[in-house]
């Protein structure tokens, strides 16, 4: 099987105790079934504490104190891996904030923009556009649509030629991608014309709040947050600085969804989202008193986890637009 994954995946490492918004805070982390009954067997005092700390339910998970993985000591790092070893973390942990998805014989995974040194690799990758390829250890899925994924695998370098055109500012580079999308999605469907769509910044916050308010807050700074822009009207012009960030966002959310279109083949679904996201996490951005890369680094972390993680929040998303 073939791995791809864009250039900054290998670069990224866990920050560990120096990360400042920790992902073994404020997360329900369960634990897979093999990585559970190897904790079972753990013995000894750590393996008492082992015990204690996970609950017994059908879906093991640990029981979290203050919102606090009960292992992540008060130097912020995991007394699994000082105990035990990298190798037995459950997968959720060995695999955050990598996310991964599978296509008949090849693979593709990235970072997640919830993981803020995550965001900051999203975020700062000039070369975002380009990928690595190797191989993996895993059995192909044959219930597959090659011929949908080929197609799609096209036009995807196709939307990513738009987005390295410099020439081209934000807003037209996603008008082209609507148009070049709108056409693929027509071909896959066997139909003649799929509706048009135009994307500008103010008419797409216009939108996004109302879906946005009925989605569950996934912590108080979400509230926070959500409740400032409300009570604003963000200036959403980007200069060319600005510009630069939204096509790297962009980027992420089409590299991480728009091949998902061979499930569904529902194409234009995955640019709309891209754009959704790419507008609310500027308009957060905007909303803020100081402007700078710290802010928008933290208004890309934290739409994410609103977001990204919680299906019920995308499902929102999906059944609104």
């Amino acid at each position: 099987m073939i791995f791809r994954r864009p250039c900054y995946y290998d670069k990224f490492n866990c920050t560990a105790d120096k990360c400042t918004d920790n992902c073994c805070i404020g997360w329900e982390i369960c634990i897979d079934k093999n990585t559970a009954a190897f904790y079972k067997s753990v013995s000894g005092d750590f393996g008492v504490r082992l015990k204690e700390n996970i609950n017994t339910d059908d879906e093991p998970s640990f029981i979290l104190k203050d919102e606090r993985c009960p292992f992540l000591n008060n130097n912020n790092l995991c007394d699994i891996i000082i105990n035990l070893g990298e190798n037995a973390l459950c997968q959720i942990c060995r695999d955050h904030p990598r996310w991964f998805e599978w296509y008949g014989n090849e693979k593709e995974g990235g970072i997640g923009l919830s993981c803020k040194e995550g965001a900051r690799l999203i975020l700062t990758e000039e070369s975002f556009a380009d990928y690595f390829e190797s191989e993996a250890d895993e059995e192909p899925d044959e219930d597959f649509d090659e011929a949908a994924y080929r197609f799609l695998l096209n036009v995807r370098e196709g939307i990513f030629d738009i987005l390295c055109d410099d020439k081209l500012v934000f807003t037209d580079k996603a008008n082209s991608i609507l148009d070049l999308c709108r056409k693929a999605e027509a071909k896959l469907n066997g139909v003649n014309e799929i509706s048009p769509f135009t994307f500008n910044f103010e008419a797409e916050l216009k939108k996004a709040l109302p879906v946005l308010a009925q989605t569950e807050p996934i912590d108080e700074k979400w509230i926070t947050k959500f409740k400032k822009l409300q009570a604003k009207n963000p200036d959403l012009k980007p200069d060319k600085d600005d510009e630069k960030y939204l096509t790297r966002i962009f980027a992420y959310f089409v590299w991480r969804y728009f091949l998902t279109a061979v499930f569904d083949y529902c194409v234009t679904e995955k640019i709309r989202l891209a754009l959704f996201s790419v507008t609310v996490i500027y308009a957060l951005y905007n909303s803020n008193e100081k402007k700078c890369f710290a802010s928008l680094l933290k208004s890309a972390v934290l739409y994410s986890k609103q977001m990204e993680y919680s299906r019920e929040n995308l499902d929102i998303f999906f059944s609104l637009y």
